[in-house]
């Protein structure tokens, strides 16, 4: 049976670190936004068992808490002003070549 780290696609340096940026297992190349789920049920359970391996006294877990929602950019109320005005006399243009 092959070694699991070059059977993962992991490459470690000299002192056993994991080096990720040469390792072929962490490509991500993903098209749309659907395939990150897989990505990450792909990459976490190797990682977890890589830093059990590396550290076997520790006890350690990943937890993870939701983001705040954004505020909405501010505008400014001249702004607003200026797209309404804008809306309306598209708006009128089109009646009166409608109207000609």
């Amino acid at each position: 049976m092959e070694d699991p780290e070059l059977e993962w696609g992991l490459v470690f340096d000299a002192d056993g670190s994991l080096n990720i940026l040469r390792s072929p297992f962490f490509d991500v190349g993903f098209e749309d936004d659907a395939i990150v789920g897989d990505y990450l049920d792909r990459v976490v359970p190797i990682l977890a068992s890589v830093i059990d391996r590396q550290l076997p006294n520790y006890d350690w877990s990943l937890d993870s808490q939701p983001f705040p929602p954004s505020s909405p950019p501010s505008t400014f109320p001249w702004f607003k002003a200026v797209g309404v005005a804008t809306v309306l006399v598209a708006s009128l243009g089109m009646l009166k070549t409608f109207f000609r």
